[in-house]
């Protein structure tokens, strides 16, 4: 009994102790909240970090992974495939370009025998008579129209080319409005994500701060009634203590005034009296059983240090809870993270294929053209060979003729210097001496007829007014004939 019964300097001591504990769990309440304000001011950055890195980690690895499509089998055949139909081309350009040259050549040596033609020609000008003057200036006209003709056809080509470098350029600029289209698509998506996701962050923040508010409420809460049944113990223990202090000095003062008769009230009463004190004596004894079962359980006699065992545990306990919602947060963070993680690599992946099949379809596309292409570079190739063989014997039974027909221009070709083969710039040349000699033929075979008749006019002995008129008109008719004809 007396060992159950503290002095007043322990309870003041047990005062001053859990004023102690109070002042050092608010303390301790105070360095959580700064540390939690630190880890989250800390947090964005880190996450920020993260984000970042992990970012660089998806750029390496898609680098990764084009470099290791660029390395692939079918990549390989296909760069020896457009090297060797680069080499291919190299080797055309190079010998067209030859044939270009040499052209250049022939025109530049053509031009100047043109030069040399026109000279001879200004300077036999003087020498010719109307007829001839008539059939240069015309020869000159024709000729200023091929020329004329050959830059309209120059101009037309390099129209068609910058036709055709206007379409490129526009099939260009279609691709790239497409690209664009795409682009802002993606961004405008990219941003709702990112406004979405900061939404997401806001709302999960003020539930968090909400949630710690509450969680705050309730640990004072918790704390107070702590406070209240330790409170509520320490009463229950000092009523029970002066019960039985009242218990004891009662039987005292019982057994020192004797027996006393007893009615059958009092017998009631002092029966009544010894099944409470006997119920109290047994509620005493299950609290000494806990307090011993507690003693043992936790291997201390001294309550001063259970209580402070339980209070050590308790904040342990609290503590671990704090760190179990932390981890749990960053574990959702993380969740979250990784999903969203999932999701970019999906739309990359999604992304990369589509390109792959774009690139797919666009080779195939310019392969079928390219074909369509060579296809039709073949056919003009043979349509031009067939043209120039027609051309050659062309130009060759033009010049057997011309040779037979003994044509007034052949020696001044020959005036030039060296033999004077025809060919596509002499031909026009050739054409206009076989078309004078064909009109001089004309000409000597209507002048054989004109002579035939007047023989037969003469033989018919016609008057002599008539034979005169007969004879002067077949001159004038001659004349007209050949400056029509000239």
């Amino acid at each position: 009994m007396a060992a159950l019964i503290a002095p007043t300097d322990d309870m003041e001591m047990e005062k001053i102790a859990e004023d102690e504990l109070s002042k050092l769990q608010r303390q301790f309440r105070v360095m959580e909240i700064d540390r939690a304000t630190v880890l989250s001011s800390v947090q964005p950055t880190l996450r920020m970090q993260k984000n970042i890195i992990n970012t660089l980690n998806a750029d390496l690895e898609k680098i990764m992974l084009e470099l290791k499509f660029t390395k692939s089998t079918s990549n390989l055949m296909e760069g020896a495939k457009n090297r060797e139909k680069l080499i291919t081309l190299l080797k055309d350009h190079e010998k067209y370009s030859s044939e270009v040259k040499d052209h250049r050549e022939n025109i530049k040596e053509l031009d100047f025998l043109l030069k040399q033609v026109q000279k001879e020609i200004k300077s036999l000008r003087s020498k010719v008579t109307g007829s001839e003057i008539a059939y240069s200036n015309v020869l000159t006209g024709q000729t200023l129209i091929s020329q004329l003709e050959n830059r309209l056809d120059t101009a037309m080509k390099k129209f068609n080319t910058v036709n055709s470098e206007n379409y490129s350029m526009r099939l260009e600029i279609d691709r790239l409005l497409r690209d664009r289209q795409f682009f802002n698509t993606h961004w405008k998506n990219q941003l709702k994500r990112l406004m979405d996701g900061k939404a997401m962050i806001i709302e999960l923040l003020e539930q968090a701060i909400s949630t710690y508010d509450q969680r705050e409420e309730w640990c004072s809460k918790l704390d107070a009634l702590k406070e209240k049944a330790a409170t509520d113990y320490r009463k229950h223990l000092r009523e029970l203590q002066r019960q039985l202090d009242h218990s004891m000095k009662l039987e005292e003062f019982l057994r020192t005034k004797g027996t006393v008769r007893l009615t059958a009230a009092d017998a009631k009463a002092e029966a009544k009296k010894l099944e409470q004190q006997e119920e109290e004596m047994r509620i005493y004894n299950n609290y000494v059983n806990i307090l011993d079962a507690l003693k043992e359980f936790a291997g201390e006699d001294d309550v001063d240090k259970l209580i402070q065992e339980f209070t050590r545990r308790e904040e342990e306990n609290y503590a671990l809870f704090n760190y179990i919602n932390e981890v749990c947060t960053e574990l959702k963070n993380l969740s979250d993270n990784v999903k969203m993680l999932r999701a970019n690599i999906e739309e990359e992946t999604a992304k990369h294929q589509a390109k792959l099949f774009q690139q797919q379809d666009s080779i195939e596309s310019l392969r079928s053209t390219l074909e369509e292409k060579r296809q039709a570079n073949a056919d003009a190739r043979a349509t031009c060979e067939r043209s120039s063989q027609v051309l050659a014997t062309l130009l060759q039974q033009i010049h057997a003729l011309a040779l037979t027909s003994d044509c007034d221009s052949l020696p001044l070709l020959k005036l030039l210097g060296k033999a004077f083969d025809i060919n596509v710039t002499n031909a026009r040349l050739y054409i206009k001496s076989l078309e004078k000699k064909v009109l001089e033929i004309i000409d000597i075979i209507r002048i054989d007829e004109l002579i035939q008749r007047q023989t037969e006019s003469k033989e018919r002995t016609p008057p002599s007014t008539r034979r005169r008129r007969g004879r002067a008109a077949p001159p004038t008719r001659t004349r007209d004939s050949v400056a029509a004809q000239a």
